[in-house]
């Protein structure tokens, strides 16, 4: 029985083409850091463009804390890497 579990457990695991492709895609950054990317001074303008729901789209993780996909910010911003 525990054979079957571990069979199907390694079916759903990502191979490790599958995660260097992820990283291509997604690199995710504080609010913090993504102001201090931008050369701002703080996040406020960021903090106030999330309340408006405008602005660059955001993630929070379960306590809370809010980051941003550098790599789709850049895009928005035409800055190809």
């Amino acid at each position: 029985m525990n054979l079957n579990i571990a069979r199907e457990l390694k079916d759903q695991c990502l191979s490790d083409e599958a995660i260097a492709s992820l990283s291509d895609k997604v690199l995710l950054v504080s609010s913090v850091q993504l102001a201090k990317i931008l050369g701002k001074k703080n996040d406020n303008s960021l903090r106030a463009s999330r309340s408006n729901k405008t602005g660059f789209k955001s993630y929070k993780d379960k306590q809370g804390n809010v980051y941003y996909n550098l790599i789709k910010v850049l895009n928005e911003l035409g800055i190809k890497l």
